[in-house]
Parts: C-alpha cells; structure tokens; sequence
C-alpha cells in the first residue's frame, strides 16, 4: 500500500495498508483530551490499495508551541519504555514514587462556579494530565498486591473526582438544554426576549460545560454531550461547543480510541446535525474505522454498510475496508444479512466484490438457510440484477433437496421471479417449483400467483406434470381471479399463450367490466398504455391462434400516438442495410421498421427489416392472408434480453412473434444482434454470416 498527501507532507511507501496508516496517524495527529485550544486543519492522502487509489481527507492538529511538541515526544518515549518494563516490587514502606503511573504533581484547577439560590455551586476538574497519563492497571496491581499509599489513593481520587466532574458537566448541559427548549415554546407565546447578557451567560457556561465533558476518560462521554447538543434548537446552527465536541470525536477516532459501534453512533448522531459543516465531519472517521478494523465482527457489518450512505469523500476507502471484511465473514452471516448488506450498495463496479461474496455464501450456505433468510437474499439478488453459474446451481440443490419441506409461497414466489426477471431457464428450478403449485395452489395468495405461474411461459418452459398443472391451474385462476391485479392477470395470460395454451374459460373474466373499470380507473399514463399494450397484444394473439376466439367484446383502439423503437435495432440496421442490399439485389427490395396493417401497432409486430422481391420499400405492409406465402422475408434481429441467460434458448415473447409472423406468410429469418456488433467491420464476414442467415430462413406455417 502507498500513501502520499497533498499537504506539507512527504510520501511514503508502506507494505500494510491500515496498520501502517495507524503509524501515520501517530505521527501526525497525536492529540490528548486536555488540550484546550486545538487547532485543526485538513489535508488529503492518496491511498493504494492493490489496484486502487483513493484520495481521502485526514485532520491534521497544528503545533502551535514547541514546548508541547517536546513534551508529548518525552511523554511518548517514557510510555514507550514503560511498556518493556517488568512490575516493580514493592515493599510496604517504601513505594517508590515512580509507581508507574506516571502521575504529574500539580494542583487542582479549572473550576466552573455556578450561582444558585442556596449559595456558590463549584465544579472542580483537575488537570487532565492527572487521567489521561493514569495507568489504571498498575494502580489496582498495587492496591491488590496490599502496596499502597496516600499516593494512589490521592490518585484513585483525583480520578474519580475528574470522572464525576465529567458526569455532572454531561448532566447539566442537558437539562440546560431541556430547560431551553421549554423557555424556547414560552417566549414564542410572549413578548420577552431574552437579553444579551443572558446569552452571554449562557455561552460562557456552555463553553465550561463542554470543555469538562471532553476532559473525560470515556468516549462515551463524548458521544452524549455530541447527542445532547444536537437537541440545543436555541444556539446558532454552528457554534463552538459543537465544533469543540465534534474535533473531539474526530481526534479520538483518528487517535483509535473509539470503537466500532461508538464509531457508528457518532456517524448517525453527526448526520442528523442540521448544519454540513457536522455531517462533513463524517469523512474523518474513516481513519478510526481502518483503525480498528481488526474489531469489525460480523454482526456490525449491517450498520457498516448502511453507514456507508453518510460518507462522501472517503465512501470508497470506507468500501474497501468493508468488502475486504465481508470477504473474510460471509460464511458466518445469515442470508437476511447478505441482503442487507447487498441492498445498501448502489452501480455496478460498487457492488462487484460484494456480490462476489455473495455467491460463495449461497454456494456454501443456501442449503442450511431458513425459508425467511432465502427469500430476502434471492429478492437483494434480484434488485442488483445479478445470477451467475454458482447461483444457479445452488439454486438448484435447494430446491431439489428441499423439495416437499418447502412450506413458504414466498420463497416459491422469490425463486421463480429471480429466474424470470433474469431469465434463468433451469429445469430442475422450474420444476420443482411448478410441483409445489400443484400441491399448494390453493393456499397460495393471489399477489404470488404471477409470478409462480408466468415465470413458465416467459422461459418457454413446459410446466411439470402438465395434465395436473393446468387441472390446478383452471382452478385457482377462476377462483381467484378478481383478486388478482389487472397486469398480474395480463401476465398469466400472456404467459399462457406463449406456451400455445389459450384460456379460453376466462375470456368472460377478462373482458368484464369490473376488469376494464380497473383500466379506466388507472390515472399514470404509462401504466394505462403498457396494460392497453398487453390487452392488445393478448387480443391479437387469440385472435391469431385461437379458433375459438371469436374477438374482444369492447373496442381496443389500435392506433398508438407514438412508437419507441430500440436504438440498437435502429443503429444496426443503419450498419448492415448496404451489404443486405447487395445480396438482396438493391435498396429498393428492403424496408426497415415495417409496420403490419390490421395487427396492433406495437413494438411486437414490428418488423425489423422486410425483404420484399415484388414490392417497393414501404413503412406499413398491407396484409393479405390470402395470397401466395413464402415470398417476402422478416428479418427479425434478436437483442441479448431476447435470450434466455447463459443459452441460445429464445425467451417466450419471441418464440410466440417468430411463430406468428410465419402463420402471418413470412419467412423469417434471424440475426443475433451481438453478432452483428463483432462483424459489423468485418466486411467479408459480415456478408457471409448474412448470406447464412437468409439462406436458412424458416418458412411460413
């Protein structure tokens, strides 16, 4: 790993990435909670990870006295060699004074003198040095060992006295706050205003009171006086207390003295400051996360990743260190956890490494997890649109393990609409899926029904055990049928008709008016056409294939104002439109975009390309089911999405517009569109492979 800065900084070349920023850190931002006027400035560092660079902001505490620059790197060299010392022996009478605490003489100071109605309230807090340079387990060896003196029970006190001076700064300043929230409400319904030497007041005893709490040992301190503040409505929006605390907190995470889960308190305390200048303090922890990220266990990985939202700068360094975690972890996470962490991550590139993770765990773990976990993990996999071979097998193993034990709809509903949103075409998946709607069909609601039932049709896959299939189908969809919502119920139909199984018996159902008062009562314009879309695309269909269909009882406006046709097909058909000339025998044989007369003007019965021998190029192709078939060629151009994943298996939608088109008298032949794009500069390629096309075109039905 490589760290460089922009500052006043030199390079440097490290080999491990965050203990090395941890020596980094100690050198440049060494600070101590005594400090009462510190001086922060930013700067940025370049940080390498592998392949990866990183600009991240750092704090930087500026030395403002070389007297304290000498004194902290004497502190740092006793400490140091404190650590290799062996315990002392000590005798009754004779303690010496080097103990090893490493406790300053030095009288107490800093007090705060409140006026009250029975007389002066003072608050002592004595010198921080006397806390922060306490070595708390060389003072209880001693007391245990029965070595002791006035001098550690004078320490013991002064550290007990400067905790509870810290405790009741943390309680005054939040019933100063409560008490200034209510006269807030009092004087918005009064004429009184409060003068300014009340203000006056107030902020000097503000200042003493935060000045106290960052005294304090425990960094928990420090996150309550934070999470009091945020509830002072009186102050300015920006003001030196918060600015005090919130240096605090960032000295401390730089400094690693706040852990993992205070880590993440402050990130949610921070964000909900109502000024940028406190939410942008954010980026800095990110220090105190590499710092400690050796405490990051599995279960804080969720609050990690959603934590990762509040950064801006540093969003990527903070990544990094989470999905290397999450890489090390993923076997002891449940798969509600795997979704969670999924879900939080946004971009293709961001989500990479962890849906890597994620396919070892469903590799490894989808079998021993419960129906619960499995449904939220297959529905974050669905949202990231992500499947790959591990996936799908392990997907397969459940289902075929489990088989009758699986008791949920909700997870039959998840699996198949994973596979049919990314266009998983398993038969083992499918199947058992398909078995599970036979024995359950009844018992399943009606939301799950659409996806359970049309994942078959959009595959192009039979279901299991047809004859008990659709004998469960018939009796679920009519009984359940106005419980479904109009596009699920367009959807099941769809699905049946590509699989060349028309619902005859539903036809009522469909075409009543309490399912179009449903259209009719729809207000989002797109909505109202993709469900006219479907409706026209379902009528067409039966009216195509169906002898018993005897067309819709309600008129199905045919006219659409507008078509949007794929820039892909467009910009490939530009490309290839020459060279399909030629073999063809001139431009004026082909048409592109070629609407069907008497068919719903939808992207369904578009044409690609039309290679017409008798005719002149036409936009709109006049049909005729009576004249001789098998003279014009549809040339139909097949997008990626057209596949099923990972096959040369057409999805159903295209196997039904290949089918129609050749019962409409066309040829039809295909051209694979990543194909196309591979040879569009290969000229004598280009020509074969369309030649090829052409030559093996399949004839009208």
């Amino acid at each position: 790993m490589i760290l460089s800065s922009r500052g006043n900084f030199s390079a440097r070349a490290f080999a491990h990435p965050f203990r090395l920023i941890f020596k980094f850190k100690k050198r440049y931002f060494e600070s101590k909670a005594c400090d009462h006027e510190i001086q922060l400035t930013q700067t940025n560092i370049f940080v390498q990870e592998g392949a990866r660079i990183q600009e991240v902001p750092l704090i930087v505490k500026k030395i403002t006295s070389i007297e304290t620059l000498l004194d902290k790197r004497r502190r740092r060299i006793i400490q140091s060699s404190n650590k290799t010392k062996k315990p002392a022996i000590y005798r009754k009478d004779n303690i010496p004074y080097s103990i090893g605490t490493r406790v300053k003489n030095g009288p107490l100071k800093h007090t705060i003198s409140i006026e009250t109605d029975e007389g002066m309230a003072i608050l002592y807090c004595s010198d921080i040095e006397r806390l922060k340079n306490t070595d708390v387990e060389q003072v209880l060896d001693a007391m245990n060992s029965g070595n002791t003196d006035k001098k550690v029970y004078s320490m013991l006190e002064n550290k007990i006295a400067n905790e509870i001076n810290c405790r009741i700064a943390l309680q005054s300043l939040r019933k100063m706050i409560e008490l200034d929230s209510e006269w807030t409400r009092y004087r918005k319904t009064s004429s009184n205003a409060q003068s300014s030497i009340e203000t006056i007041n107030r902020d000097m005893i503000l200042q003493q009171l935060v000045n106290l709490i960052v005294k304090s040992q425990d960094s928990e301190m420090i996150l309550q006086g934070l999470k009091a503040l945020k509830r002072d409505r009186f102050s300015p929006s920006t003001n030196i207390y918060k600015d005090r605390m919130c240096n605090e907190v960032m000295i401390r995470a730089t400094d690693g003295e706040l852990t993992i889960s205070q880590l993440i308190r402050a990130m949610r305390i921070l964000v909900n400051y109502g000024n940028s200048k406190y939410r942008n303090c954010i980026d800095m922890l990110w220090v105190g996360l590499a710092c400690k990220e050796q405490d990051i266990k599995p279960d804080l990985l969720v609050p990690l990743f959603r934590s990762l939202k509040y950064f801006q700068r540093s969003k990527d360094m903070v990544q990094i260190i989470l999905e290397k975690k999450l890489s090390e972890q993923w076997l002891k996470l449940t798969g509600s956890q795997m979704a969670s962490i999924l879900n939080c991550l946004y971009g293709k590139e961001s989500v990479q490494g962890c849906l890597s993770s994620a396919s070892k765990w469903a590799n490894v773990s989808m079998t021993t997890s419960t129906e619960k976990d499995l449904v939220n993990f297959i529905g974050s996999l669905r949202m990231k649109k992500y499947v790959n071979e591990n996936i799908e097998q392990a997907l397969a193993r459940y289902v075929t393990s489990k088989g009758t034990e699986m008791k949920d709809p909700r997870l039959i509903a998840s699996i198949m609409d994973y596979c049919k949103d990314l266009r998983i075409r398993n038969p083992y998946v499918l199947a058992e899926c398909g078995k599970y709607f036979i024995r359950h069909g009844p018992q399943i609601p009606p939301t799950l029904l659409s996806p359970i039932i049309a994942s078959f049709g959009l595959l192009n896959l039979q279901p299991p055990d047809p004859t008990e299939f659709w004998k469960m189908f018939d009796e679920v969809i009519s009984a359940r049928f106005s419980d479904l919502k109009l596009n699920d119920a367009l959807d099941i139909l769809l699905s049946c008709t590509y699989l060349e199984k028309y619902p005859i018996k539903l036809l009522d159902k469909v075409f009543s008016s309490y399912l179009m008062n449903r259209l009719q009562t729809q207000r989002d314009a797109p909505i109202v056409n993709h469900l006219k879309n479907k409706l026209k695309l379902f009528d067409a269909t039966m009216s195509l294939e169906c002898k018993d269909y005897h067309g819709s009882p309600i008129n199905l406006d045919r006219n659409t104002k507008s078509l949007s046709l794929d820039m892909r097909i467009r910009g490939i058909i530009n490309k290839i439109h020459q060279p399909l000339a030629h073999l063809v025998g001139g431009e004026h044989k082909l048409s592109r975009s070629v609407v069907l007369s008497r068919l719903p003007f939808i992207n369904f019965y578009i044409l690609d390309i039309l290679v017409h021998p008798l005719l002149k190029s036409t936009p709109v192709f006049n049909l005729n089911l009576h004249k001789k078939r098998n003279i014009n060629t549809a040339i139909l151009i097949y997008l990626p999405e057209y596949y099923c994943w990972n096959t040369q298996f057409l999805i159903g939608p295209q196997i039904m517009r290949k089918r129609q088109i050749r019962k409409l008298g066309f040829r039809v032949a295909h051209l694979d569109y990543a194909k196309l794009a591979e040879l569009v500069d290969q000229d004598d390629k280009l020509l074969s492979y369309l030649s090829q096309s052409l030559d093996t075109a399949e004839n009208a039905l």
